[in-house]
């Protein structure tokens, strides 16, 4: 007897029939990126934009149209000739949800085909209990459908960030603390608890990805993302598009340090501990960020513990890297995000009395959690626009 096809498959297999999104040319994907970048667009202007014939535009666009993934709008003029129908991408043709899932709590947000944020959620919760987690992410995901009113099966699927790195293509080695997370087929298992197909990224990965959607990389093609949470990660973007590695771990600067430097990396584990050291009495990670002020003392230790290893790892990014800029970001307050960024340096060994240049060092731009937005995004750029 055959094995029973895996329910996470079936579920992408059944969205995919219900909206005929079941195949796009590398064409159709194209000009579905080009209409969702530029529109409006007549068809003219898409012909001159993709170096496509008149008449494969027109088949293309028309088909895109009977299936939904595409709309016109009212009559515009454009030059000499009569007034065209625009084309514009079709917004509500799918959503996804992009999750967050940090060690004690998620984040949530909502996103239509266009990439436009429509309602994001954020819930206390025990990261480290895999099945709680995956109920309590399925009713703020109604929940977050139902604010928006739209309809749950328009949802073609969920990213879900969370910390660790790859041993293999779905596989993650999470920290001690969510080791119920660790080394199974996550995708699996939470496409099963969501009931909606599921793509699994490292949080660094997907920060970095948020940011270069809605942050930083609108401006700036080349980056590197130190995302600062629990522990320290990162991804990065090279000329506008994910680096993700031959493992899918690139962007790991913890492991630019040797080991015995790791413990004063800057991560809010460290600044929760020297924080509690100088007397406050703060419960957890959580507690510290609702409650933070850039006046504690322990925040100051912090930043001067911390400069040593981020003087080493953002000088051997800009050393092997060469990117534009460097954006500290994660779950910090932007305060001490911005204090980070200025306190980095780099190691200086100038020849004929230059130094070779290096990359600015900035604070995160990207509006609420970077990691969720970026999270949200991978179906859609995987599916449609890839």
């Amino acid at each position: 007897m055959a094995p029973t096809e895996p329910r996470s498959r079936r579920i992408r297999a059944a969205f995919l029939r219900r909206t005929d999104a079941t195949t796009f040319t590398s064409n159709e994907r194209r000009l579905l990126n080009l209409v969702r970048n530029e529109a409006p667009l007549s068809r003219a202007e898409i012909a001159r934009k993709t170096d496509l014939a008149m008449q494969s535009v027109v088949r293309l666009v028309d088909g895109l149209l009977e299936r939904g993934f595409l709309r016109t709008g009212e009559k515009m003029a454009r030059g000499v000739g009569q007034p065209s129908l625009p084309i514009l991408l079709a917004k509500d043709a799918a959503f996804t949800v992009g999750a967050s899932v940090m060690q004690d709590a998620f984040s949530l947000v909502l996103m239509d085909l266009s990439g436009r944020a429509l309602a994001t959620a954020r819930e206390a919760v025990d990261g480290a209990d895999l099945k709680a987690v995956g109920a309590r992410l399925h009713l703020a995901i109604d929940a977050l459908v139902e604010q928006a009113g739209i309809d749950r099966d328009r949802l073609f699927g969920a990213g879900v960030a969370t910390t660790g790195y790859f041993v293999d293509q779905v596989k993650l080695n999470t920290p001690a603390a969510m080791g119920q997370w660790a080394l199974r087929d996550l995708e699996a298992d939470l496409s099963d608890a969501l009931e909606l197909p599921v793509w699994i990224e490292n949080d660094g990965n997907a920060a970095a990805v948020g940011e270069s959607l809605f942050g930083v990389g609108r401006r700036c093609t080349s980056f590197a993302y130190l995302y600062v949470a629990a522990g320290l990660g990162g991804g990065l973007i090279m000329d506008g598009a994910p680096a993700r590695g031959f493992h899918g771990n690139a962007g790991e600067f913890t492991g630019l340090l040797p080991v015995e430097m790791r413990p004063s990396r800057p991560n809010l584990g460290l600044l929760l501990e020297l924080v509690r050291a100088d007397g406050l009495a703060v419960s957890g990670i959580a507690d510290l960020l609702a409650r933070f002020d850039m006046n504690w003392p322990g925040v100051a230790a912090w930043l001067d513990r911390t400069q040593g290893p981020l003087a080493a790892i953002v000088s051997a990014i800009s050393a092997i890297l060469d990117p534009e800029a460097i954006v500290i970001g994660g779950r910090l307050p932007a305060a001490l995000a911005a204090a980070l960024a200025d306190r980095a340096c780099f190691y200086s060994a100038p020849v004929r009395d230059r130094e070779r240049p290096f990359a600015k060092v900035i604070p995160a731009e990207a509006p609420g959690d970077a990691a969720a937005l970026g999270a949200a995004s991978i179906p859609l750029q995987e599916h449609f626009f890839g």
